[in-house]
This record gives C-alpha cells, sequence and structure tokens, in this order.
C-alpha cells in the first residue's frame, strides 16, 4: 500500500468523485448486466456507506429508492453486528425490516481493506417479481404483507464468499419470474462486487486515512450547502394537502397525506401529522419512504448540484405518526408508496412552499400510470413481463422554464429511461401501433407544463393478466398549476377490444386481456406557471407550428390568435384579446 497522504481540500474533492464515480460504475453494471426489462430502464439506485454508516455516495436514478438507502443499511448493520466478514453479500426486501417496498430488492456487500471494514456497497432494484399476488410485484387486491409479496429480512447470500444455495432456493421457489429475479440478483451481486473493487484502489492509492479525512470534509461541506440552501428559504409553518385517489381496488375511497412544513433558520422539518390513518390497501408508505419523498421535495427546489448524502440530509428532520398512510405499522400492505403516495407527499411539499422558496416551486408533475402484462410467450415457452410506457407524463413548469415532455413522475426526477418499443416487441407478445405526444396535455401557463405521452399497443395472446396500477386519473390527484397556471388533465386508460367495444380501465386493478385488444394509455401534462395570457406570443406560435399546442387553446388559454392558413400570429386580434 502506498503511504498516506494528507487530506487537503483538492484531495477531498479527488476523493469525492471517486465515490461519485464509483457508485455510477456499479450503476452502469447493473444496466448492462440485467435481465429484466424493468432494470432496462434503470428502475434501480447504487450507493456507498462509510463503515460507520455515512452514506457518502449514490447513483440516484429513482431518487425514492436512494433516500430509503440508509434504513436499509441500519437494519442490516444492526442485524450481523459483530457478524460481518469479509465476502459476506446480503440481502432484504421487508419493509418492516429496512426496506421501502417489497419489490425493491436491496443488496449489500462489506467491503473489508487491511482486515478492516472501510466500507458498505450498496444495490437497490424493482424486480419483475417477488411473490404474492399481482403483476410486476403490483398487487392492487392486497390486504397486508403477505399479499404484497415474499418477505425477506436481512439473510446472507453470500456467506464469507461462499454462495448460500438454500437462501437463493427460498426466494427463488416463490417467484413465477424466477429466470428474471435470479438474473437480476445476480446483476446486483455484480454491481456492488465492482463498486468494492473501485474503492479497494482508491484506498490502496490514497490510503484508508486520508480517504476518511476527505470524506469528513465532503459530508461537512455537504451539510453547510445545504444549511445555506435552507436559510434562503423563508422562516415559516407551512401547510398542504395532497391525496391519492384511492388506496388500491379494496379501498376505492381517496387517502388524503397532509404535511405542516416548518422553516427555522436552517433546519427544515416535514411533520405528516393529521395524514390520513393507514388503509387496508396497499397505498400505505413505510417511514423510510417518506424520509425519501421528502428528500425528493426539498432537494427539487434548492441547488442542483447538491446531493444526497448524510451530510446534506443531516438538517431535515421527518415526523410521522406510526400507523397512518405516512408510517405505516405491520401487516399494512405498502407495494405502492414508492409511486402514488410518494407522488402525493412531494406535490404536498412544492404546494406548501410555493410561495416561499425565493426561486420559485414546481407546478404538479404527472403521476405514474402504466399498463403491464406478464406470463410465458406461447411462441417462445419463456417467462415476459411487457410495460406499454414509452415515455410518461410532462413535468411541471418552473419560475423561467416549460416542463419536459414525457419525463414521466417527480419519483424518479427524469432519471428512469424510455422503454424501447421495440424491445417491448421482442420481449413479449405485443405490437406498438404508435405513441407520441399529447397536443394540448400540458397545463397552459405563462411557463407551459410538459406534454404527456400517448402509447397505444395490441396484445397477441390470450388470456394474459392486465394491470394497470399508479394515480393521477382524477380531477383532484392530475397536476396543478401554479401562481396562476393551468392544470393539467388527469391520465385516462382504455381496452379497445375486437368487436368494437371499449373498456374504461380503472387504476389499481387487474383484468384479463387477449389477442388483438389494444391498450391505449394517455398520460397527463404538467402544470403550467404563472398567468398564460404573459406567455411570449412567438413562443405560442412555435408551440402551434409543432403541434404542442392546438390554435384552439392559443387563442382560448393564452390569448393568442393564430391564422390557420399562414401559420402566423394574428397581431390586431391577439392585441385584442390579451387587451381583454
Amino acid at each position: 500500500m502506498s503511504s498516506v497522504v494528507a487530506a487537503d481540500p483538492v484531495l477531498a474533492a479527488v476523493v469525492a468523485n471517486r465515490l461519485h464515480a464509483t457508485a455510477e460504475h456499479m450503476a452502469e453494471t447493473m444496466l448492462r448486466t440485467s435481465r429484466s426489462p424493468i432494470f432496462q430502464i434503470r428502475d434501480f439506485v447504487t450507493g456507498i456507506f462509510t463503515a460507520d454508516g455515512r452514506w457518502v455516495a449514490t447513483k440516484d436514478w429513482i431518487p425514492v429508492l436512494a433516500g430509503s438507502m440508509p434504513s436499509a443499511y441500519e437494519a442490516v448493520a444492526e442485524r450481523f453486528a459483530g457478524d460481518v466478514h469479509d465476502g459476506d453479500v446480503y440481502v432484504l426486501n421487508d419493509p418492516y425490516h429496512g426496506n421501502n417496498h417489497p419489490p425493491d430488492i436491496t443488496v449489500v456487500k462489506p467491503v473489508f481493506h487491511a482486515g478492516e471494514l472501510a466500507f458498505w456497497t450498496m444495490s437497490k432494484g424493482h424486480h419483475a417479481d417477488v411473490g404474492g399476488g399481482g403483476v410486476l410485484g403490483y398487487n392492487p387486491y392486497a390486504v397486508d404483507v403477505w399479499d404484497d409479496a415474499v418477505r425477506i429480512p436481512p439473510v446472507r447470500l453470500y456467506d464469507r464468499g461462499v454462495y448460500q444455495r438454500d437462501v437463493w432456493e427460498l426466494i427463488l421457489l416463490n417467484v413465477r419470474m424466477r429466470e428474471f429475479v435470479e438474473g437480476d440478483l445476480h446483476c446486483q451481486v455484480g454491481a456492488v462486487s465492482v463498486g468494492a473493487e473501485d474503492l479497494l484502489a482508491m484506498l490502496d492509492k490514497f490510503g484508508s486515512g486520508a480517504v476518511g479525512t476527505a470524506i469528513d470534509r465532503q459530508l461537512a461541506a455537504a451539510e453547510r450547502h445545504m444549511r445555506t440552501e435552507i436559510a434562503q428559504i423563508r422562516d415559516g409553518t407551512y401547510r398542504a394537502t395532497r391525496s391519492i385517489e384511492n388506496g388500491s381496488a379494496v379501498h376505492t375511497d381517496p387517502v388524503a397525506v397532509r404535511v405542516e412544513v416548518r422553516v427555522e433558520g436552517e433546519r427544515i422539518t416535514f411533520d405528516f401529522t393529521g395524514s390520513d390513518p393507514q388503509t387496508a390497501g396497499y397505498a400505505n408508505s413505510t417511514y423510510s419512504n417518506t424520509v425519501a419523498s421528502c428528500h425528493i421535495g426539498l432537494f427539487a427546489l434548492v441547488d442542483p448540484d447538491l446531493g444526497m448524502n448524510s451530510g446534506s440530509t443531516a438538517p431535515i428532520e421527518v415526523i410521522a405518526e406510526p400507523g397512518t398512510v405516512a408510517n405505516a405499522v405491520e401487516p399494512a400492505a405498502t407495494t405502492l408508496c414508492t409511486l402514488a403516495n410518494c407522488e402525493a407527499t412531494v406535490e404536498a411539499i412544492w404546494l406548501a412552499l410555493a410561495d416561499a422558496v425565493p426561486q420559485g416551486s414546481n407546478a404538479g408533475w404527472s403521476r405514474a400510470c402504466n399498463f403491464a402484462e406478464a406470463g410465458v410467450e406461447e411462441s417462445t415457452g419463456r417467462p415476459f413481463v411487457t410495460m406499454g410506457a414509452f415515455g410518461g407524463g410532462g413535468s411541471g413548469a418552473t419560475l423561467g422554464a416549460d416542463g419536459w415532455d414525457g419525463l414521466g413522475t417527480p419519483v424518479t426526477m427524469g432519471g428512469a429511461q424510455t422503454r424501447d418499443p421495440e424491445q417491448h416487441e421482442l420481449t413479449g407478445p405485443s405490437t406498438v401501433l404508435g405513441f407520441g405526444l399529447r397536443t394540448d396535455s400540458g397545463g397552459a401557463g405563462r411557463w407551459r407544463g410538459g406534454l404527456g405521452v400517448w402509447v397505444k399497443y395490441r396484445v397477441e395472446q390470450d388470456g394474459l393478466p392486465n394491470l394497470r396500477w399508479g394515480g393521477g386519473t382524477s380531477e383532484e390527484t392530475a397536476p396543478f398549476g401554479l401562481h396562476g397556471g393551468h392544470g393539467s388533465a388527469p391520465s385516462t386508460g382504455e381496452i379497445h377490444h375486437p368487436d368494437g367495444t371499449v373498456e374504461a380501465a380503472a387504476v389499481n386493478t387487474i383484468r384479463t386481456v387477449n389477442a388483438g385488444d389494444v391498450v391505449v394509455a394517455n398520460h397527463a401534462g404538467g402544470g403550467g406557471y404563472g398567468d398564460p395570457a404573459e406567455r411570449d406570443p412567438e413562443l405560442v406560435l412555435r408551440d402551434v407550428r409543432s403541434g404542442l399546442v392546438s390554435p384552439e387553446a392559443a387563442e382560448r388559454d393564452y390569448r393568442v390568435a393564430v391564422d390557420i392558413a399562414t401559420w402566423a400570429i394574428d397581431h390586431p386580434r391577439t392585441a385584442a384579446l390579451r387587451g381583454e
């Protein structure tokens, strides 16, 4: 090993960059070696913790997964305290033993250097099957955690480097999609192992003492940065409520998430006291998921260069009463919490702070609302999972910027990768008939909301379970506008049958589809920001020419008249409209 190098600000920056590069290397390894289409759209995260459990780096393609990693580390460290060995690899998915929700399986590896525990590497990703009922890990008929999934507390996948066949078989015999789950578990083990190799190389180069000092400096700087950002938010107490349209197929009433945000100098508290009691359905949130959702809500409003780690999250406190939808207790079902519950939490925070943040908050984003089928393909005899999402909903506008088209949900903050339609057809019995941006789906505003995507595909096999899960399908849960901006219409979904009948596909339900059925998904756009009549008429004209806004909406919402014969602005009429 090289001689120890004294840490300085330059070395601290180098070590911080090496740690983040290692997390990215782990994520790229997962992306390139994954088996399921879910991992292939980047529905996973990677992270690094120090020996004493400080969170130092992450690749947060799905931020809601990243924000719950500390609780997973704590569960593993507590379970195996005094019994951690070089070559061990641990796994867990149980929401009441440190995980966020069951489909996101967590894999953790201790990293030893010169005989001493130095780091932990972690990967967490949504698996194609985790037992229980339902499709893709989502069972809208679940009434408890056992309906959700097979429960995996922290256990060893490898013991001192030895493959634990009994544990692997216990997991794999309880899932229908064994090929996907086994492949993705090996993918995760490979990722944490690659991360361990990178960390050992860094320790060999700089020495453990210098690396430790550099990490201390990095986390202290991150905490100072976040405290400075919070200090720019006006002190006060702010409240808002957002709802989930239903808790599941067994709890069809709305579920309210209520937040009180308290800003006091350089600290911020998110208090969910008063949120609805936990439900019989699967929209309940674990505490770790609520914490992760609060991170999304805040980090979206501060300096984008500020990443999540133990330093930047230190000034944040989250209060959630046990037994509520913000902190469910066993045996509540929780699978939908990383989507609908997270989205309602983030939206409530953005609404609460809409007037308190100097640069302005976000208008509402589209919520996740997707279709999926799963089974065994008759032509190949192989299992498949088909997800009909080639893009998603629009993001909300902000002060000075339009929303992004087809970006998806705030759960991902744009980190998920759009599903390739050719891959969709190659890996399951369906044919893509078309997809594109929905004209007029973005909420009108001085800054326009991003557009949602429409998707249409035909099922090519009989007797397949078709799941529609998520939310944002009611007026109350559709994306909201801010400061005079308009909201977006809700998402819709239908099944068009060969006989010409059209079936409205209710969210959080499963139905059977057959060959010839056509699935149609219309994703909501994002909300607008500011008075639409203040939008630059030239920008409105550009949107009309591009097909993003119709001439009728331009006149009705933006007060801009477009002469469709010349595709130019009718300035006299526009002046009259805006004068009115």
